[in-house]
């Protein structure tokens, strides 16, 4: 078994930061930092709010980074929770990177995907309730604001595939009652995304800022 020596606080601090920022040179220091000090530290490493790489990486859409990452961390890490009880998943599904939950989640177990935050909200709750707060208004779909909700639907559509949720189907009956649970299958959620997707290309959505994590 390979002894690594212990990394000071200050190059702890510098790994969690090259994870956040994502700039040229950040894989590459990464990669370094794994060589000399072993990669047990991209799990245990965590700033001052309890965030890991995998948050950081993650929340800030940096894939190249999150695809690195992901082969090298233990499966449990990749639900760690931060001083707010968040996930990894909880960040990325706010900034509604698609690409990187498509990384993430076949990995994650199913319980993984219903962890709640401190405020009680499972990561596609906090997604979904941002979405709706996200009003655009009639016949602005073609708008920067209508391309942005356009983008964070289709990111919950494919969280809500992973999770399998029903939806109802034919309403309430002559009595009231409501309809049985019918699972949302994977080629109706492929078929979903495929229509918005089509959407955000005609009207050729602009590459989004990085969020500030």
């Amino acid at each position: 078994m390979s002894t690594y020596p212990t990394p000071s606080t200050e190059q702890i601090d510098e790994l969690i930061l090259c994870a956040r920022y994502g700039e040229a040179d950040d894989l590459a220091d990464l990669k370094t930092f794994v060589e000399t000090y072993g990669p047990h530290w991209l799990a245990e490493a965590k700033d001052e709010r309890g965030n890991t790489c995998l948050h950081m990486a993650g929340g800030n859409g940096h894939v190249d980074i999150v695809s690195y990452l992901l082969p090298l961390l233990p499966i449990e890490s990749l639900s760690a929770t931060n001083n707010a009880l968040s996930t990894p998943l909880h960040w990325i599904a706010l900034n509604y990177h698609l690409p990187v939950l498509r990384l993430l989640c076949p990995l994650l177990p199913p319980s993984a995907l219903t962890l709640k935050n401190a405020k009680g909200k499972t990561a596609v709750q906090e997604a979904e309730e941002a979405c709706e707060s996200w009003i655009v208004e009639e016949g602005g779909e073609q708008s920067e604001r209508g391309r942005e909700r356009v983008r964070r639907e289709v990111a919950i559509g494919y969280l809500l595939g992973c999770m399998g949720l029903g939806v109802k189907k034919g309403g309430e009956d002559e009595e009231g009652k409501e309809g049985e649970d019918e699972v949302i299958s994977s080629k109706d959620v492929d078929k979903k995304m495929e229509e918005l997707a089509e959407t955000i290309e005609k009207v050729k959505v602009a590459p989004e800022p990085a969020p500030a994590v």
